[in-house]
């Protein structure tokens, strides 16, 4: 049996806020370490505010500190938050503050690397630098990775039927062709949906499914659901549960009651497109 450890701990990020003078710089950072987050979740980052010494140094809540997150080759910001002092004035505290971005601050940002700063307000309502490290480089990397929220796949789109006639009911049928279903990423109760759009659409349409592995133009299918429209306008989905290794929509039109067959779009308007996913 494997164990598989887990680790939760706080996150902590140093910053250099150089307001001693008398401090000359005697235990500088060669390095510091990026900063990386993850997109769709909420981030909390702990601030620990050091002198160039290195020792942690009192903030108050008085205190205005903001971080600002930007691209870094066109210089455009893309967020900015203030941080939340935790500086109570106990020792465990001294200098510390927090970011938290929650989950839509970051969802629809690209995977990718950025610079962030955090600056401090002085007495005369200007912002002043803090540094990333004790050589004076103001700005830091950050990452913002991809890493715990799945990325939804685009859905099958279908825009183009083929017609065939079918003797037997002397009707032509429109039919969407083989669309993989995917059952090697479902369970017993795979959910699929389908969005139908129309046009003042009248007929009647199969949403059909199959276990042939290669079904083939025809293919072995059954039908799953059926629905039928008289003069429908808009967006109809449509979902049901099953594994199935492709599905098919067919679309059967109305015929007109002068028309000698279903094959007047005048009558029975359009069946635009469908969208599917599983």
């Amino acid at each position: 049996m494997q164990n598989l450890p887990i680790y939760l701990y706080n996150y902590k990020f140093d910053v250099i806020l150089d307001l001693d003078s008398t401090v000359k710089g005697a235990n500088r950072v060669m390095y510091q370490r990026d900063l990386k987050l993850q997109k769709g979740v909420k981030n909390q980052v702990r601030v620990q505010f050091k002198n160039s010494d290195q020792k942690n140094i009192r903030i108050y809540n008085t205190q205005t500190f903001v971080f600002s997150m930007f691209d870094a080759v066109n210089q455009r910001l893309i967020l900015e938050k203030p941080l939340d002092v935790l500086d109570t004035g106990s020792t465990s505290t001294k200098g510390l503050a927090v970011l938290t971005l929650n989950e839509s601050e970051t969802i629809d940002l690209d995977r990718s690397s950025y610079q962030f700063t955090v600056k401090m307000m002085d007495n005369a309502d200007s912002f002043v630098p803090t540094y990333s490290n004790t050589y004076y480089d103001v700005a830091g990397t950050l990452h913002l990775s991809n890493d715990l929220v799945p990325v939804l796949k685009d859905s099958t789109v279908v825009d183009a039927f083929v017609k065939t006639y079918n003797d037997s009911i002397q009707k032509y049928e429109h039919k969407s062709g083989n669309i993989y279903a995917n059952p090697e990423y479902n369970s017993n109760t795979a959910l699929h949906i389908v969005a139908m759009y129309m046009t003042n659409y009248k007929g009647t349409v199969y949403i059909q499914g199959t276990l042939d592995n290669s079904p083939g133009t025809s293919g072995n299918y059954s039908t799953i659901t059926t629905k039928t429209y008289n003069g429908f306008t808009g967006v109809d989905p449509v979902s049901f549960n099953g594994i199935f290794s492709y599905i098919r929509i067919m679309h059967v039109p109305a015929k007109g009651p002068t028309d000698s067959d279903n094959d007047n779009p005048t009558f029975f308007g359009s069946f635009d497109k469908i969208l599917y996913r599983s």
